[in-house]
């Protein structure tokens, strides 16, 4: 049997026998452990010794994590469960540099693990060499936040039946003592380590529920007894500055935090149930790049037509899908590119969710009266080239949109209605002459949010006879001008998709999913369109004109990334059959 470096060098330190380490790596395989462990057992090195003796062979520097005080953020740069898969430890890290402590150095399996982790994240890692006892201490340290909101029930628990006999006045008091604000402000830290859009804070019989949406999925994170979601909830209430004795009637608010040196704003709706109240936190981090079209998932035809259409000076952009399909997010992308000092861009939002430098941003308050449509009026005096509004939901909204159009404003916003065909009947539905839509609109889009596939434990997988026809003759009628999204993408024979493999998969953390992409359609005003639309026309003539234009459905684009390897097959029929 081979030795390896460690029993090499020590053999040649005649510190150890061929012989022996043949019988200690037998031993090992007895015991189910490694064979360093038992080197430093029988007392034939130190455990210290053997650490510097591997950074040295690796040509590490050496750290002793037993002397480190890890903060937990910075431990929990890479998750729990890839620190005890990969034997590595987080002990430092300052802007993109990352420390991370391997007690494998050799363990190429991890090395590259950690480096596609790193590229994805753009981090610039600096190995070094600790111990098995240094990397047990720090591991304890992943503990922590359970601990601390343990601990803080535990002392929550012995004030509870003093704190009920208290009247309302003094409950403010008491929530703003270390165990709630702790349990506020690590379940706030917490959702933002994991990616989470949404906090459900919700009452039941026996406990108060805490769940996160992630991937727009909600997952349970935290129960609670149900004797403490009051005193929780009123600690919300108190940093949102909503009232802590009105529990009759809904109310909205904002938190504004920092979380690692980060500003987070968090929207907090509460809403009375049965008995008690249901608490909403949406997470909006200010300083979060505006992502690009291109990162949002928009590929091939859509993307370049999307650039045509914002480069034009008038018009209007509609977009269109149902509630969470991520239009929002899609408009402030536009907004985002066509943000310039040359530019006078203002917003009309209910609520405003992101802040952007340089765009005028006013949110809709109707109970004052300034609605979607008293707000667009008033923007139209302010001299604006770009507006933005929230959504046309009436009719005196849809008409002053045309008319912003038409007086030569470019002006984007959201519908609701199912696909792109839907847009325009939607319009005429709000009263809107089909000869003002086709002289104001560029274009309508329509989107829909898919989860992407886990790319570290994902597996090629088929779909039954019955989708399989359905699927190929979805692709058989892509318009030849979208065939490129086509290219490397074989459909001879049984078509290969792909499914999420390990349930313990250390990146998605078993769900099988990794972040969201769009899928998405366009139609185009076109002079055809213009035609068909200032004569009686039908939806078949719709849909010829789609095809015409050599667009693709939004089914069309989610089968093809299902193809790629981006998304699945239940992601793909679940916004498709919607």
């Amino acid at each position: 049997m081979p030795a390896t470096r460690i029993a090499q060098t020590l053999i040649s330190q005649n510190k150890l026998t061929l012989e022996q380490w043949v019988e200690i790596e037998q031993q090992a395989k007895r015991e189910d452990t490694e064979s360093e462990e038992i080197l430093i057992k029988k007392n034939i090195i130190s455990e210290k010794d053997l650490g510097h003796m591997k950074a040295e062979l690796f040509n590490l520097p050496y750290v002793d994590l037993s002397e480190l005080d890890i903060p937990h953020d910075i431990l929990n740069t890479i998750p729990q469960a890839v620190a005890e898969n990969y034997h590595l430890i987080v002990y430092d890290k300052k802007d993109n540099a990352v420390n991370i402590a391997l007690v494998h150095p050799g363990d190429y399996r991890s090395i590259e693990a950690i480096d596609f982790w790193a590229k994805k994240g753009e981090y610039k890692i600096h190995f070094a060499v600790t111990t098995h006892a240094g990397y047990r201490d720090a591991l304890k340290g992943y503990t922590a936040f359970q601990k601390e909101v343990s601990d803080a029930l535990d002392v929550l628990q012995k004030q509870r039946v003093t704190t009920e006999k208290k009247v309302k006045k003094r409950l403010v008091e008491v929530i703003k003592k270390a165990p709630v604000a702790t349990i506020v402000d690590l379940m706030i830290q917490e959702a933002v380590d994991l990616g989470t859009s949404d906090i459900h804070i919700e009452p039941a019989q026996d406990a108060s529920r805490v769940r996160f949406r992630v991937d727009g999925v909600l997952r349970v994170y935290l129960n609670f007894p149900a004797h403490f979601h009051g005193s929780i909830v009123s600690r919300i209430k108190v940093l949102a500055n909503l009232k802590i004795d009105e529990t009759r009637i809904p109310q909205d608010g904002r938190i504004r935090t920092m979380v690692y040196d980060q500003e987070v704003n968090l929207r907090v709706s509460t809403l009375p149930v049965m008995g008690n109240e249901k608490v909403v936190m949406r997470i909006l981090q200010s300083e979060v790049k505006t992502p690009s079209l291109k990162d949002l998932g928009f590929w091939y035809k859509v993307e370049d037509d999307l650039d045509k259409i914002i480069a034009r000076p008038t018009g209007v952009l509609l977009v269109a899908g149902p509630t969470g399909s991520g239009k929002s997010t899609t408009l402030f992308s536009i907004l985002s590119a066509l943000n310039k000092e040359t530019a006078n861009i203002s917003t009309l939002e209910d609520p405003v969710e992101y802040f952007m430098k340089g765009v005028n941003q006013t949110q809709v308050n109707p109970e004052v009266g300034l609605t979607f449509a008293s707000g667009l009026r008033a923007l139209l005096r302010q001299d604006p080239n770009i507006v933005m509004v929230g959504e046309i939901r009436d009719t005196e909204t849809a008409e002053l949109a045309i008319h912003a159009a038409l007086t030569g404003h470019f002006l984007v916003s959201t519908i609701h209605a199912k696909d792109v065909l839907g847009v325009i009947p939607r319009l005429i539905d709000m009263h809107i002459e089909p000869f003002l839509i086709s002289a104001a609109m560029n274009a309508v889009l329509a989107q829909r949010l898919v989860r992407k596939i886990c790319p570290e434990c994902k597996q090629e997988t088929t779909v039954p006879p019955a989708l399989e026809k359905e699927f190929q003759k979805e692709l058989e009628t892509i318009p030849e001008e979208s065939r490129a999204m086509m290219e490397g993408v074989s459909t001879q024979g049984q078509l290969k998709f792909y499914k999420s493999g390990e349930k313990q998969c250390d990146l998605c953390g078993g769900s099988g999913y990794k972040g969201r992409t769009v899928v998405a359609e366009a139609l185009l005003m076109t002079p055809e369109l213009t035609e068909i639309m200032n004569t009686k026309f039908s939806l078949e003539d719709l849909v010829k004109e789609l095809r015409r234009q050599g667009k693709t459905t939004f089914k069309q684009d989610a089968i093809v990334k299902a193809l790629r390897g981006i998304t699945t097959v239940e992601e793909v029929l679940r916004v498709t059959r919607e």
